[in-house]
């Protein structure tokens, strides 16, 4: 969530500023710890709409040329300056400017991004371990891995659900037509002939007769349905009940367990990779998240590990993660490898989510097919039937 925050320093001065924070109450534990009193906190989004981000294809782009000129030897604010300007997407122009006129004021390039607040959080906290430890180019290079992997990853799971949700549509466009438009035309026919008609004729033939007189329902309907999907993916109470959903369904449950283990994993792996502590990089894990059972969880794990216990503990107790994965972070931390553990673990379950996918995707296809045709097949013989006999009737 994004706040505005009106608050005052030690030495009198009174700023306004942006942050982004999980909750009113953690935002306020951070100003006060940073040194500051917050006179006044404004959320400045709200549950159907946020504040725009910039799109991961434009800000890989942006970084490779930053990481270019930062390996010629430019410094920092001089090649932000370079590359005010460019690109084809005007927020990022937008945000650049900000960006740089806030570096020129002294304040750091995180600190800046944040202010901007349209850098994804996952980047801004690979930007600060990066000035932390004085290795911002190998960070920016480790990132831009990172997100190659999770593009391509991320295209072949959708293309591989391309297919399915294309012939979904076109089930759902055929019946709409066949209950809305041919139904009611037959209806219309045998209403003014004495053809006798099976039970299930009666009952499609009344269903159709139902739907065309009620298209305005339907209509309403549709954007009720728009609106309450709208919910699912945007508001908190939404995600958690979508997410209950999918895990209660046997395989698609395991498979959607496995894939925020592999988005857990490579995200704490790059974050820890990059020289952010434990703690902080489980915190931004936290905010990230897509899921909010994972946010939930991770909240008491950050908290437990801050208090000193490990890291494969709290995640066991949690029950939030694959048990593998929590295997390979206990062996991570016992051979002070976790980042290389991590990145192993992420690469075996992106595998194993890509090769079920692709196997339930290759199933759904003919099925989908299958029980098109079955259904065109009966609404016509229920229609057609009575249609034949009264014609041998008349023979």
């Amino acid at each position: 969530m994004r706040f505005t925050v009106k608050l005052t320093h030690a030495n009198g001065d009174v700023l306004v500023r942006d942050f982004e924070a999980g909750s009113t109450e953690e935002l306020r534990a951070r100003v006060l710890a940073e040194g500051g009193f917050p006179l006044e906190i404004k959320r400045t989004d709200t549950a159907f709409r946020s504040r725009a981000q910039l799109k991961t294809e434009t800000l890989v782009l942006f970084n490779q040329e930053l990481l270019a000129l930062l390996k010629a030897g430019i410094p920092l604010l001089q090649s932000l300056e370079l590359l005010v300007g460019h690109g084809k997407d005007p927020l990022l122009r937008r945000s650049l400017g900000q960006v740089v006129d806030l570096v020129r004021e002294g304040m750091s390039f995180s600190d800046a991004m944040e202010q901007a607040g349209t850098f994804p959080p996952v980047y801004r906290s690979n930007v600060v371990a990066g000035e932390r430890s004085g290795t911002l180019p190998d960070v920016i290079s480790r990132w831009l891995s990172f997100q190659k992997f999770a593009q391509a990853s991320r295209r072949r799971i959708l293309e591989a659900l391309f297919y399915p949700a294309f012939l979904v549509v076109v089930i759902f466009i055929a019946l709409s037509v066949i209950f809305n438009v041919v139904l009611p035309r037959f209806s219309e026919f045998y209403a003014g002939g004495d053809v006798q008609m099976p039970p299930i004729t009666k009952v499609l033939l009344g269903i159709g007769n139902v739907l065309s007189s009620t298209l305005w329902v339907q209509g309403v309907l549709l954007v009720a349905l728009a609106v309450f999907i709208r919910w699912l993916a945007v508001s908190e109470a939404g995600r958690k009940l979508a997410e209950r959903s999918l895990l209660r369904v046997p395989r698609v449950g395991t498979l959607y367990r496995m894939y925020h283990s592999s988005v857990f994993a490579r995200t704490l792996g790059v974050l820890l990779a990059g020289g952010l502590p434990a703690v902080q990089a489980l915190e931004v894990v936290q905010r990230t998240t897509p899921s909010e059972r994972m946010k939930a969880g991770l909240r008491d794990v950050t908290d437990q590990v801050r208090a000193g216990g490990s890291l494969h503990l709290s995640l066991e107790r949690a029950k939030l993660l694959d048990p593998l994965a929590v295997e390979m972070v206990r062996v991570g931390e016992q051979s002070s490898a976790l980042p290389e553990m991590l990145d192993h673990v992420a690469d075996f379950f992106d595998q194993e989510v890509e090769k079920a996918t692709t196997a339930v995707t290759t199933l759904i296809g003919p099925i989908l097919i299958l029980f098109m045709g079955v259904m065109v097949l009966g609404i016509l013989l229920a229609v057609y039937v009575p249609l034949f006999n009264a014609g041998n009737v008349v023979h």
